[in-house]
């Protein structure tokens, strides 16, 4: 009997021990497992961190490009103050020569307010000097072509070089490199040359006018300087100046006048009383004059009635007065004329035999 309570004893007493062992994994599991949880929130913490503070720096690093860009762009600069001249343009309204100035301040300072010295070369001569004083860091000038204009630019030179009319400008010490005006070409505005054409305006009949009716004359006049290159040609300018043109018949008789012409630039006005239109524009030193009647494409003429008078020689005389700030020269009215057009209209609608026509010819 006690052997086998012994036994029973010592069973119970294993058991006791397996429940311990059991017990006590468990808590020991727990540590574990929260120890890996607190470090793995530490790590991702620590990255993310780091991760912010990296995008904050490129924030911080991309703001500051953007400023000092801006700074830059708004005429600010890191060392010493600049000036530049940056551009010029034509005022054809106030007929002057617009000029543009920028100034580089060093960083966090604001515009000089020291007066800008500006002066204005024809080639090597100075020819004009003014003071402008800025009020920022861009400064646009307007100097009347009155106050500094000698005449025209392209091939005015030696051996048909240029002659650039040059901008230079000081404020203080601070210098701007020179500035030149270019191409040539805008600064011409002095007229040396002209040209003009009468274009018969004919229509087909079956019925009437011996086949071809002559029903009047296209008009076009051209202004500007001879061409560099081919003397044949015309080379258009831009300039101020008013034009009166004429039908001239047999030499002398003046048959139509046309009402007088403004030139501005390069648009045209004139008063459209009896006319289609009242303004045009010179193109390639061209100007299309209008008419009291348009024909094929539209193309305005003269009407025969208003002018002809019987067949014989025909041309256009006009003339051009220049602005005096363009007439360097103190040449007054230009005269010009178009070639003389022997003109047969009564003699070829009056004949009997198409044989008998006779085409417009030089006189």
């Amino acid at each position: 009997m006690s052997g086998l309570l012994d036994k029973a004893k010592e069973a119970e007493a294993s058991k006791d021990v397996a429940v311990e062992v059991v017990n006590v994994a468990p808590e020991t599991s727990d540590v574990v497992v929260s120890s890996s949880a607190e470090a793995t929130t530490s790590v991702f913490g620590s990255m993310l961190a780091e991760g912010m503070g990296m995008k904050i720096g490129a924030a911080v690093v991309s703001l500051l490009v953007v400023f000092v860009g801006y700074q830059v762009a708004m005429g600010f600069s890191f060392g010493a103050g600049s000036m530049t001249i940056t551009d010029h343009s034509i005022e054809e309204d106030n007929d002057a020569l617009k000029i543009q100035i920028r100034f580089g301040n060093p960083m966090f300072s604001s515009a000089s307010k020291d007066p800008v010295q500006i002066s204005v070369s024809y080639g090597d001569d100075e020819v004009h000097t003014t003071t402008e004083i800025p009020s920022s860091n861009l400064l646009n000038v307007e100097i009347p072509f009155s106050a500094f204009y000698q005449g025209n630019s392209r091939a005015m030179g030696s051996s048909g070089a240029d002659i650039l009319y040059k901008i230079n400008a000081n404020q203080g010490d601070l210098k701007a490199t020179e500035y030149k005006i270019e191409p040539a070409n805008i600064m011409d505005r002095t007229i040396t040359k002209g040209d003009g054409e009468l274009i018969v305006m004919s229509t087909n009949s079956n019925t009437e006018c011996n086949g071809v009716c002559h029903d009047g004359v296209s008009m076009r006049v051209s202004m500007g300087v001879q061409d560099a290159v081919n003397t044949d040609l015309i080379s258009h300018i831009d300039s101020d100046y008013t034009i009166n043109a004429q039908i001239i018949y047999e030499g002398s008789q003046v048959v139509y006048s046309y009402p007088q012409i403004i030139v501005n630039g390069f648009l045209a006005q004139w008063s459209s009383s009896g006319l289609l239109s009242g303004a045009g524009s010179v193109e390639d030193s061209w100007l299309q004059l209008s008419g009291s009647d348009s024909g094929n494409f539209g193309i305005e003429y003269i009407a025969r009635d208003d002018f002809y008078q019987d067949d014989g020689c025909y041309h256009l005389r006009f003339t051009v007065d220049m602005d005096s700030t363009y007439d360097v020269d103190s040449v007054g009215t230009l005269t010009f004329e178009s070639p003389g057009y022997e003109l047969h209209w009564n003699a070829n609608e009056g004949a009997n035999d198409g044989d008998n026509y006779q085409p417009t010819g030089e006189c």
